[in-house]
């Protein structure tokens, strides 16, 4: 599946599809608003970009939603995942307490 000029990865797909209209909607215009402008200059208040030698974003679809994306020049980005942020918090927290 694909939106505007991103593709969705089988994880995200998976996601999208149980969310409900109002929340595909979200992503949907997210995306699109983020489609025509290269990943470099995308807003930092709606993306920021993770650390590593690739290119990945953690992108902000609304106050709960999460997208990650992978960008590799000459190709078309890729939204890797859709996470809750409540599910990433939790995570976070379950690290800092195991050192990790």
């Amino acid at each position: 599946m694909e939106i505007g000029k991103f593709k969705l990865h089988r994880r995200a797909f998976m996601a999208f599809s149980q969310f409900d209209a109002d929340e595909q909607a979200q992503v949907r215009d997210r995306l699109l608003s983020l489609g025509e402008i290269p990943a470099t200059q995308w807003p930092a208040a709606l993306a920021k970009r993770l650390p590593g030698d690739q290119l990945r974003y953690l992108v902000r679809v609304n106050d709960s939603l999460r997208a990650f994306v992978q960008v590799v020049e000459g190709q078309q980005p890729e939204v890797q995942d859709i996470v809750i942020q409540e599910a990433l918090d939790f995570m976070a927290r379950a690290a800092a307490k195991n050192g990790t």
